[in-house]
């Protein structure tokens, strides 16, 4: 008996085909720079534990599904992923993070000030490629356009998110944050790609669309992960009051669950047997449920989206990647 592929098994698929060589060119990039010699120790830490072939392969994507040529998206996608890392990089130190996924941060193995200027460095050197790319000029204007408007939303977001640590932060000020976040990476991503696909403003906008929900999606499944500690990040998390989605949720539907965690609040360190019963609070309140049975919807809305689009090899490929979204939710469980 022939065994189903896994929903995570057919994402990385789409993943590797359409952005696999993108991410690795995104990866050595900055480590092959001859003027960053002096870097070395931390870009070889950068290519070692960072790949991103999600924006690559999206934006790829979007622009064959408007009829273009995805090979022209992969130097605005190396820029593109190459932004991300500097958002992935201070991100680690607004949250103090000195793990993620059970791996070192370069937060936490080189420290705030190393890992500060490697993310200016990674956002100059997006820019630069940028501005080198093989675009038309208008094409080009209304790229850099949607770059600098994902600058500003994802400020925008950080931001808040800081100033509300030292306030109660609600789950809907929470998930307002994720789709700030999300419209400004993902849906910038495949209005990038149908842009330079030469797609028609109709596409461009319903794609958009379809990068926001597929990215409010992704989101929420890592928020899931880093609740229920599978990412063994949530004491943390808790100490800094970097409180993810699923938990604030959770917190607002269960009152043990809120005792709970203002006990480990105030101590020193939250041990784990506190995050034990944070968890199963978490579980109690049916917090997995709520987040499964939005990925549904979103992923039914991102799908609707792809329906002006006509019909090709690509937009088959939209279509899975959003299919597989809550059954990749419950593989995760």
């Amino acid at each position: 008996m022939i065994q189903k592929p896994t929903a995570k098994t057919q994402i990385q698929k789409i993943l590797d085909i359409h952005g696999g060589k993108t991410a690795t060119q995104a990866t050595i990039r900055l480590l092959k720079d001859p003027l960053l010699k002096g870097q070395k120790p931390a870009l070889e830490f950068i290519s070692k534990n960072w790949r991103d072939p999600l924006r690559p392969a999206l934006m790829s994507l979007a622009c064959e599904a408007v009829g273009g040529k995805p090979e022209e998206t992969e130097e605005v996608a190396v820029a593109m992923s190459l932004m991300n890392l500097s958002f992935y990089l201070w991100d680690d130190i607004i949250d103090q993070a000195p793990n993620r996924l059970f791996k070192p941060t370069m937060f936490g193995k080189f420290g705030e000030a190393s890992t500060l200027i490697m993310g200016g460095l990674a956002s100059a050197k997006a820019f630069t490629i940028l501005n080198q790319a093989k675009l038309d000029q208008t094409k080009r204007e209304t790229v850099i356009e949607l770059f600098w408007k994902m600058w500003t939303k994802m400020a925008e977001a950080e931001t808040s998110s800081i100033q509300a640590r030292s306030k109660e932060y609600s789950a809907k000020d929470k998930l307002t944050k994720i789709e700030t976040e999300a419209a400004a990476n993902l849906e910038t991503c495949l209005k990038i790609g149908a842009t330079i696909g030469n797609g028609s403003e109709t596409e461009i906008e319903h794609l958009g669309k379809y990068g926001l929900l597929i990215g409010v999606i992704l989101e929420l499944q890592h928020d899931i992960q880093v609740s229920l500690n599978l990412t063994l990040e949530l004491g943390n998390k808790i100490k800094t009051s970097a409180y993810p989605y699923t938990l604030l949720w959770a917190k607002e539907h269960n009152s043990e669950l809120k005792k709970n965690l203002q006990e480990a609040i105030d101590e020193k360190t939250v041990k784990p047997k506190k995050i034990e019963i944070i968890i199963k609070e978490i579980l109690v309140a049916k917090a997995q449920d709520r987040i499964e049975k939005t990925i549904k919807k979103l992923s039914k809305h991102a799908i609707k989206e792809l329906e002006i689009i006509e019909k090709n090899g690509a937009t088959r490929a939209l279509q899975v990647f959003a299919e597989a979204q809550a059954q990749a939710f419950r593989e995760i469980l």
